[in-house]
């Protein structure tokens, strides 16, 4: 079928960032905030396999896959691409090309079409968990950010996120009509999905920079669990915690008095879980 849709257009793109104006001083020799942003940038470039997979669990459904190959791709690959570039001008001697190529190869066997969600209504439920995750941690990352340039690639990205997460609650909302499922069955999609969150490749991608930014040092669980931990510590200042929990309970369609004492519950241990410091 050809499409009579118009091609998306970015609210932002490359060229309206001021790469040359950004203060490296106040970055460069910060170890964290670089595995932080090369991590995030191979995460990004490699939707173009994830959204693959929707594409093929989703066919038939012209709607969600105009949407998915029209916004969703091209505004994530984008994300990563801004993200890259960032890492060229604070980090120009790091091979971004082969860290990426390595996580790449090791993260394709977990990205299959067969690990989606067990029907369309909840892998879309699913998929507003991780739209909720990624908006809400680069509003963390905006928030954070010690130089200024970052912090607006940052916030260009968490708009976007939540455009990401609108989109996916609109079909996840449609398939509910069509292929209804018990708020308790949601709800353990959802949380099934969240405790995916700390998945393997946020593991593998951080590896991977490792590996070539510092070849002489073996990478184990232990240092990404270290790392983690010191990612916490920001998350437990700036993580948007209360928008986030609205956005995660969203597709439960709760009762207002019930959303009224669920959400600040939920708030109180969200803070408790990343204050806590993680040993695996």
């Amino acid at each position: 079928m050809v499409s009579t849709q118009k091609p998306h257009k970015p609210s932002w793109s490359l060229g309206d960032i001021a790469y040359e104006g950004i203060d490296r001083g106040v970055i460069v020799d910060n170890r964290d905030w670089f595995y932080l942003v090369a991590a995030s940038s191979f995460v990004e470039i490699l939707s173009d396999l994830y959204a693959a997979n929707l594409g093929v669990y989703y066919a038939g459904d012209d709607e969600a896959c105009e949407w998915l190959a029209r916004k969703w791709e091209p505004e994530e690959m984008q994300h990563g691409a801004a993200l890259r570039r960032y890492v060229s001008c604070v980090w120009p001697d790091f091979d971004w090309e082969r860290g990426f190529e390595g996580f790449r190869a090791d993260y394709a066997p977990y990205c299959q079409t067969a690990l989606l969600g067990p029907t369309r209504t909840l892998e879309m439920a699913a998929r507003c968990v991780v739209e909720t995750g990624t908006s809400s941690f680069y509003a963390m990352l905006r928030n954070a950010s010690p130089e200024p340039v970052l912090a607006e690639v940052a916030g260009h990205i968490r708009d976007d996120e939540v455009g990401h997460y609108k989109g996916f609650y609109h079909f996840y909302r449609q398939y509910q009509k069509r292929e209804p499922h018990s708020r308790w069955r949601v709800a353990r999609e959802l949380w099934r999905r969240v405790a995916e969150v700390d998945s393997e490749d946020a593991y593998l991608a951080v590896r991977n920079v490792s590996l070539v930014h510092a070849p002489e040092r073996p990478f184990e669980r232990k240092d990404f669990i270290q790392f983690r931990n010191r990612v916490r510590a920001l998350m437990t200042r700036h993580y948007p915690f209360q928008p986030a929990v609205k956005m995660l309970v969203k597709p439960l369609d709760l009762p207002g008095p019930v959303r009224n004492v669920v959400i600040p519950f939920l708030v109180g241990g969200a803070r408790r879980v990343v204050g806590g410091r993680s040993t695996r």
